[in-house]
């Protein structure tokens, strides 16, 4: 190889152990050719290892960003339910607050209405003694169906608590004025505003208390009727007890 400062090419001579090889000329240019696509070869290959590293990385990464901001509007939308849910609780506490003063404005007003009874004695009722009394009366009218019903509840009032037994009839009255026809329940006859016979009333048997409902229909309006009477009879027929509320 010359020593030559400004040589730019060099004589590579192979010697083998049989057979030599050469000379051959290598210049300057073309190592530095052979350098730079040497690095850029490498540089390609450090590139592609990365590229080929971060792309499952990178994908992954996409992934959890896309199920990140799914879970987000998840939040989003049950925190928006959530509040909605809230706001309808406060709305049905306070209608369930303004119902039970409702209801006790209505439980006032039914006693203030409610009359004493009238007690027709037989000859074997000892005197002074109730046979039964009738509480809890409570009027229901149903403008969709044409249904107007009576609940109330039968008491007996022996000292002793043996079983008695009777017949009721509801009468619903109709208001003055009105050309409605005065309606009985359990269906039947009425004479002089009594039924005609007693035994068609609804039956009770009884040591306390029995819940009691008439209904009547159809009922056009509640308006045409101004009162209802509640008629107890004996098992012999004595009409033991009237009691009547305005409507």
């Amino acid at each position: 190889m010359e020593n030559d400062k400004k040589t730019k090419s060099w004589l590579v001579i192979i010697i083998g152990d049989r057979k030599r090889h050469g000379p051959f000329k290598v210049t300057k240019r073309s190592l530095v050719l052979l350098s730079i696509c040497f690095i850029a070869t490498l540089f390609a290959a450090i590139a592609c290892s990365l590229w080929l590293y971060s792309k499952p990385c990178t994908v992954s990464t996409n992934k959890l960003a896309g199920e990140l901001a799914i879970a987000r509007q998840r939040t989003d939308l049950i925190s928006q339910e959530k509040d909605e849910l809230s706001e309808e609780a406060e709305i049905l506490r306070a209608e369930i607050k303004t119902l039970h003063k409702k209801q006790k404005i209505l439980a006032t007003v039914e006693k203030k209405k409610e009359t004493k009874p009238i007690i027709a004695k037989s000859d074997n009722d000892t005197k002074g003694e109730l046979f039964v009394s009738i509480e809890e009366i409570k009027t229901i009218y149903d403008k969709n169906n044409k249904t107007f019903k009576v609940r109330f509840i039968i008491r007996s009032q022996d000292a002793d608590g043996d079983y008695i037994s009777g017949y009721a009839f509801v009468i619903l009255n109709p208001a003055p004025g009105s050309s409605s026809p005065c309606k009985i329940y359990p269906n039947t006859s009425l004479v002089n505003g009594l039924p005609e016979t007693y035994k068609q009333g609804e039956y009770f048997y009884i040591a306390r208390f029995k819940h009691m409902e008439g209904v009547f229909t159809p009922i056009s309006g509640k308006s045409r009727y101004g009162s209802v009477s509640i008629l107890i009879y004996a098992k012999d027929g004595t009409l033991r007890l009237k009691k009547e509320l305005s409507l």
